[in-house]
């Protein structure tokens, strides 16, 4: 029942607090015309010939296929690279704002957009240091359900039972992953100390199920998400073409971008908050228990 109350409550804090869709939507637009401008490059797939007229006679000069592609694509990951870490960067500002205005919501406080920007900028190095660490340990989880997949494949067609049960722990631990990347920056929001970011792997492999139970509810609305705006994309691709398109759709799709965002953000504040009342309530308990107060 923890993971579908956090839930609730996410979708309850996004509907009566706008202010941090006004962040996320700033954060979106933002990042916008970067975006378009990393996916713009196109790799040459086929060795092309240009035309060089000398008089009368026209000669073709082919290039190098290899040594095309190959400066394509490193001119492509380069500003794949800088686009990366600048969104990581700013995300990690309005991040921080964003999670600190969840959690005083459910607190019954609230704060200014400039006042919540304004922490974020001064707190944001933490906030990308924490995600950063935690994408190490997500993919360290990850590659666990890859073991079994890997056997499976090697020993073909007796192996594929493996394969399904790789791909089944592959989908239980992205959805743990999903719920455990969530609250390592609402810890460290609330409690002001980048140590106490790492008591997320306690809680949340103190309440496995829950984790993973809240991972898939996320997973599905993110999902959900992203179907309304990936329509977007392909009919601005379809009627604008060209650099134009890619920028005109990056701009349309920022309002859903926003709310991913938001949503994501937001969940996992919630999520923190359930936790922690639920081991507040356990506490309680065993206090009571050392007393001789069965309750």
């Amino acid at each position: 029942m923890g993971a579908i109350e956090a839930f609730t409550k996410a979708f309850s804090i996004i509907l009566e607090n706008r202010k941090l869709y006004v962040l996320t939507l700033i954060l979106a637009l933002t990042l916008a015309p970067l975006g378009a401008y990393t996916l713009s490059g196109k790799v040459p797939l086929e060795n092309n010939a240009t035309a060089v007229h000398s008089g009368s006679v026209i000669f073709e000069e082919y290039g190098s296929p290899a040594e095309e592609n190959g400066g394509a694509l490193i001119g492509f990951f380069e500003r794949l690279i800088v686009y990366v870490l600048v969104a990581l960067v700013v995300a990690s500002i309005f991040e921080y704002g964003v999670v600190k205005g969840g959690l005083m919501h459910i607190e019954g406080r609230d704060a200014g957009i400039g006042t919540l920007l304004g922490e974020g900028l001064r707190r944001f190095p933490a906030v990308f240091l924490i995600n950063l660490i935690y994408a190490f340990i997500g993919l360290a989880i990850l590659s666990i359900g890859l073991i079994p997949m890997g056997i499976g494949l090697m020993t073909m067609p007796e192996g594929a039972v493996l394969v399904f049960l790789g791909l089944v722990l592959l989908l239980v631990l992205g959805a743990f992953t999903l719920g455990l990347s969530l609250l390592p920056v609402p810890t460290y929001v609330e409690e002001g100390n980048f140590g106490a970011a790492f008591k997320a792997i306690g809680m949340s492999t103190g309440n496995a199920l829950t984790t993973i139970g809240f991972g898939f509810l996320v997973m599905v609305a993110v999902l959900g998400i992203s179907a309304v705006s990936g329509p977007v994309t392909f009919l601005t691709q379809m009627f604008v073409g060209g650099k134009t398109g890619e920028y005109v759709s990056a701009f349309l799709q920022a309002p859903f971008t926003a709310l991913l965002y938001e949503f994501l953000w937001v969940s996992g504040a919630a999520f923190y908050k359930e936790l922690k009342k639920r081991e507040e309530l356990k506490k309680v308990d065993e206090e009571l228990a050392e007393l001789g107060i069965d309750l």
